[in-house]
């Protein structure tokens, strides 16, 4: 039996709704704001589209439409945090919700002391990678200067309160996670495609080098690779699976490592200007980098897969 890996027609117009969104209004500036002047209009327009409501329940979003939206942010290069986002609109009380699907509130999520987004969150949520935490926290915030240059934070929490669907929430992140890397991955990955068709070396384009084209196309292949197995996620999410949460875990690690990945392929194609932060891919390497390797949430995932197929193959 075989299930066709493709969008539903309203997937497709909401990830072209968003496509075109960030077309116009994620610029360079947006793009490369610093941790003290986060883009509220940007976020606010996203809210606006429904993208950060679609993970609260009854509100008819779902993995799919999560997954179209994140490969499209991903695509643009936008800042904010889209997991983390999904994560607390999917599990927090409903009288708390507003605000972050409103856009005018963001969420620090993960295992402290050191979290993202923590010196601008309204809301705090700790995580163990198995439960979740409504947290307030007892001192003051320090904030950490970090790769990608988003707004984390050092600070100590105190837990209110355990929040409710977290398994479903973290499969949801995941998703979102997974579909922002691999579309911020091909972002690269086709601008290192470009220059090696324009970039011209002894008299020949550097793309007719298979020491730059077959590091391109290998990379092609992960990415592709983490794009299916991610589509194949969000439909085991949605369809209830009991297997949808370790295929979202799994899509996350394949995304993480495929971004990663063209990042580097990116970097030694472009050559010194692919180092700069200032150049055309300094930037969104640095972010690829840094939501790979997010803290908390992040931990034992490999171990996770592994015992999970380990004990189908025992059944």
């Amino acid at each position: 039996m075989s299930i066709a890996l493709t969008r539903t027609a309203e997937q497709r117009a909401l990830a072209d709704l968003v496509r075109s969104y960030c077309a116009a209004r994620c610029t360079e500036e947006v793009r490369g704001a610093g941790p003290g002047s986060f883009p509220w209009p940007f976020w606010r327009g996203l809210a606006e589209l429904g993208v950060l409501s679609l993970a609260v329940p009854g509100e008819g979003g779902g993995a799919g439409e999560i997954a179209a939206v994140g490969a499209e942010l991903g695509r643009a290069a936008a800042p904010g945090p889209l997991a983390a986002t999904v994560f607390a609109t999917h599990t927090l009380p409903a009288g708390m919700i507003d605000p972050l699907a409103s856009g005018t509130g963001l969420p620090a999520f993960g295992e402290p002391p050191l979290l993202p987004w923590a010196p601008l969150a309204e809301v705090f949520i700790e995580t163990d990678g198995e439960g979740a935490w409504l947290a307030r926290p007892t001192g003051t915030v320090e904030p950490v200067e970090t790769l990608g240059g988003e707004p984390w934070g050092r600070v100590v929490l105190e837990r209110v309160r355990a929040l409710e669907r977290v398994r479903a929430g973290m499969a949801l992140s995941d998703v979102a996670l997974a579909a922002y890397l691999w579309g911020a991955g091909r972002r690269l990955l086709d601008a290192a495609a470009e220059h090696a068709r324009t970039r011209v070396q002894f008299g020949r384009a550097i793309g007719s080098f298979q020491a730059v084209a077959h590091p391109i196309v290998t990379a092609g292949v992960a990415l592709t690779s983490a794009e299916k197995l991610t589509t194949m996620a969000a439909l085991a999410v949605d369809a209830g699976s009991q297997d949808g949460g370790v295929l979202a875990v799994s899509a996350r690690l394949s995304a993480s490592r495929a971004a990663v990945e063209a990042a580097l392929v990116a970097h030694q194609t472009f050559g010194a200007i692919g180092y700069s932060v200032e150049g055309p891919i300094g930037q969104v390497a640095h972010r690829i980098r840094q939501l790979a390797t997010l803290p908390g949430y992040a931990n034992g995932l490999g171990e996770q897969v592994l015992a999970r197929y380990c004990r189908k193959g025992q059944e």
